[in-house]
């Protein structure tokens, strides 16, 4: 029972053994007494705010940073697929694919002609044999006879890394020169005009030899079946991290590889290994992994001495 009872200027509230003294007043200040809760100030809820934005701003490159090295394997793994490939073709047919198909020489980057590829041919041994069964070789890349499967997102060789149009572009590219220049026979790469190369060709052994790597895209790119620069690729440039994708280059320009990956790009080499190259890499370095003929002792085993004396020659 609750006793209500003045004294002198206070008012005391009595239960059981218990007495709670309130300042006098009306009973508005009594109910406004028995609700009062704890809550944040606004200084407090701004504090919170900004550590929480420190945490976030901390953990964020560190998740930037485990999704790229996500995107690398699954580039990586795209390659392997494609090792393994061109080692089936090579098995089958005693040689690689050619790089591409024409009448004539230097391949423009137009969309006329043959352009049959060395990509196009892995379609079957890349487990996709429905593909592969579509490519109709009786006629060019370009003719309405191919238009569906040259249109398609081929699965397995566009990197996760890799930005820009259009969709059925190839993030990878055979190399069929060691220097910038039109994409003919005669070059030094493995993938090359209207000749099939062998391991026998390759005389700098297997191991010592860039096959395949990566390239940026840009708009005009003609896609996955296109033998052009669209599939190909040097090494003339360097590697390369940025391109103005609606930059239009010139028709007989090629171009290098590169990739949007922080600070290099895969290589594929004739062996099957797959090796992660900075973009600081010697330009010597990369002219002669591309040239698989030059009789020379790699660099890239060579001590720093010998590397210096060489530079000074």
């Amino acid at each position: 029972m609750i006793q209500f009872h003045r004294r002198r200027d206070s008012l005391h509230i009595k239960r059981s053994r218990r007495v709670i003294q309130l300042p006098a007043g009306n009973g508005l200040a009594f109910m406004h007494a028995s609700k009062r809760t704890n809550a944040f100030t606004l200084v407090e809820l701004l504090v919170v705010i900004a550590i929480i934005g420190v945490l976030i701003g901390l953990l964020s490159p560190a998740v930037q940073a485990m999704r790229e090295s996500a995107r690398l394997v699954t580039c990586k793994t795209n390659l392997t697929s494609i090792s393994l490939a061109l080692q089936s073709y090579h098995d089958r047919w005693m040689h690689f694919p050619v790089g591409t198909i024409s009448d004539s020489g230097p391949i423009k980057s137009e969309a006329s002609g043959d352009h049959h590829n060395w990509l196009g041919r892995l379609a079957d041994l890349l487990d996709q044999p429905v593909v592969a069964s579509k490519v109709d070789r009786s006629v060019g890349v370009y003719a309405d006879q191919n238009k569906q499967v040259r249109e398609l997102m081929f699965p397995g060789i566009r990197c996760p890394s890799s930005v820009g149009q259009p969709v059925n572009a190839s993030s990878y590219a055979g190399i069929h020169h060691s220097q910038e220049k039109g994409i003919d026979t005669g070059d030094s790469g493995c993938f090359v005009l209207n000749q099939p190369i062998s391991m026998d060709d390759v005389s700098d052994g297997l191991a010592n030899t860039a096959f395949v790597s990566e390239k940026l895209i840009s708009l005009d790119d003609l896609g996955w079946l296109s033998g052009t620069r669209a599939t190909l690729r040097n090494v003339g440039g360097g590697i390369q991290s940025n391109l103005d994708e609606f930059a239009m280059e010139a028709p007989e320009t090629v171009g290098s590889i590169g990739s949007r990956h922080p600070a290099g790009v895969h290589v594929l080499f004739g062996s099957g290994a797959i090796v992660f190259h900075s973009d600081q890499t010697d330009q010597r370095v990369l002219e002669q992994l591309a040239d698989r003929r030059d009789g020379e002792i790699p660099i890239s085993l060579q001590s720093l001495d010998q590397q210096r004396e060489q530079s000074l020659q």
